[in-house]
């Protein structure tokens, strides 16, 4: 199992998405925000002793930084560009067309149940082993 950092601003949907990685066994991390989750990235400021996610599940939506400028400034550093990423949201087809253009991993819709987060984050994981 990996180590995944999950980033929303709506604590009750951090909590239960925490909850369900936590029970499918992976290692949980949370952040409230996009600002928060750069930080626990050691992006900003420049931390290179953090230790990085296998994976970070962040939402569309969120005040300060949306799950894109977090996407984007991940894969514009040199030391994060490789952590698969999936983006969760409610903004259905808008947020497919975004996160074509973002060099995201996966997109996920809001409302989900807990089969369709463990599934699409074990997606993920698996691709990434298989490419090495």
């Amino acid at each position: 199992m990996a180590e995944v950092l999950i980033v929303d601003d709506d604590a009750d949907v951090l909590m239960m998405m925490a909850a369900i990685l936590n029970k499918a066994g992976h290692k949980v991390a949370t952040c409230a925000s996009g600002p928060e989750a750069l930080k626990k990235l050691g992006i900003q400021p420049n931390d290179a002793s953090v230790e990085l996610p296998g994976l970070l599940v962040t939402d569309i939506m969120m005040p300060k930084s949306d799950g894109y400028s977090v996407a984007t400034v991940i894969r514009n550093n040199p030391r994060t560009h490789s952590i698969p990423i999936l983006v969760i949201s409610g903004l259905h087809e808008m947020s497919r067309l975004s996160t074509a253009t973002v060099q995201v991993d996966g997109f996920l819709a809001k409302p989900f149940n807990p089969e369709d987060l463990i599934s699409s984050v074990a997606k993920i994981l698996d691709k990434r082993r298989v490419q090495g």
